[in-house]
């Protein structure tokens, strides 16, 4: 029997700005609403969580090693191996939650997932070491102990998008996962069951809002409006000069299509492009187009947002599909992610076979 979701719920609150609640007291309540929600849908009583890390507490560093091997390798070489990459400081706010071996490159001149049994004489590899903000963490800790619940294991979110928002076939090839939030976007370059680079910007759906805001001098709620109702390249059969969206005190009002346009374009553009650099410099090593899917529900409501991130990137975006009709919705996407991840004890497992993705002598180029 597979997952199977007997109850969902989204509760809106400030949400998370610079690495840190916009308003932490209200992240309580919000928990609270959740919870009480999903447990009348459910019937069950909820007394242990596994809780999501999102990308703005996580850091994920790749760091490789070298080490000679006796014969065939082995699951003590790829352990020492491991233990020689995680030689290296990180800042004290950080601890690891999560390390997983990215690739092995063997004798043979071969990129190997799981190299173990491969005949070689020296192994050199690729570990990817995920971190998390420690501070963020305990708060979770606290703020669930106050509503009587254990959390028994903490996800790193981008990891768990990585391994089941994108087949693995892509990801053995090389992927790049784009989440769109509202505060932030998270990008990352996975490899097999490994992320190789990931960076979170400071830029999402909400930068759309604050400029219209700013530029137009709205307020958040009506720039929402008119964000939300903005469709991208509706100029080409556009007949109307004016968009429509109502004021704080409910009065409809009429505001120029040309600068909602201007505005709106530009933002998208530039963070579309911002994304765009993080990973050609990969696909120029390896001279080859790296696949790349996004989720999140930044900019995926706004209608024609794919079109417009082909026509300013010259590629298509990939569709993600998850098994999961509660969680259909781009803006669930993660949340599908991580309950796969702890519904198949992720913690627990290691690579079960040897694959080859990347073609001869290509370690040397990330």
């Amino acid at each position: 029997m597979g997952l199977e979701v007997l109850g969902s719920a989204q509760i809106s609150y400030s949400g998370i700005k610079n690495s840190s609640w916009v308003d932490s007291n209200e992240v309580y309540y919000a928990l609270e609403q959740v919870l009480e929600s999903v447990e009348k849908q459910s019937g069950v009583r909820i007394r242990n969580v596994e809780v999501g890390i999102p990308g703005s507490f996580i850091k994920i560093i790749s760091k490789t090693a070298q080490v000679q091997v006796k014969g065939h390798v082995t699951e003590r070489d790829v352990e020492f191996l491991t233990s020689k990459a995680d030689k290296f400081d990180v800042a004290e706010d950080l601890t690891l939650v999560y390390e997983w071996p990215a690739w092995f490159f063997l004798d043979d001149g071969n990129v190997y997932l799981d190299p173990v049994g491969v005949p070689a004489r020296k192994m050199r590899g690729c570990i990817s070491f995920t971190f998390a903000n420690k501070y963020f963490l305990n708060d979770v800790i606290d703020l669930f102990k106050h509503l009587g619940i254990r959390v028994d294991n903490f996800i790193p979110e981008p990891l768990a998008e990585a391994l089941y928002l994108i087949p693995q076939e892509r990801r053995d090839s090389l992927a790049v996962l784009v989440d769109i939030g509202y505060y932030t976007t998270n990008v990352s370059l996975i490899y097999g069951d490994a992320i190789l680079y990931f960076k979170t910007i400071p830029m999402g759906g909400g930068s759309i809002t604050s400029d219209i805001s700013y530029i137009m001098k709205l307020e958040e709620e009506t720039a929402e409006q008119l964000k939300r109702r903005y469709s991208f390249g509706l100029e080409e059969n556009n007949n109307n000069s004016y968009m429509y969206a109502k004021d704080s005190e409910g009065k409809l009002k009429k505001y120029p299509y040309e600068l909602i346009k201007e505005i709106i374009d530009a933002r998208v553009e530039h963070l579309v492009l911002y994304i765009t650099k993080l990973f050609i410099r990969a696909e120029r090593n390896l001279n080859k187009k790296i696949d790349i899917f996004i989720t999140g529900g930044g900019i995926s409501f706004m209608r024609g947002s794919g079109s417009f991130y082909r026509h300013v990137a010259g590629r298509s975006p990939l569709p993600i599909k998850v098994n999961s009709v509660k969680l259909q919705s781009p803006d669930m996407h993660a949340a599908y992610a991580m309950l796969q991840f702890a519904y198949d004890g992720m913690f627990e497992i290691k690579p079960k076979s040897k694959k080859r993705g990347l073609g001869r002598g290509r370690d040397q180029r990330f």
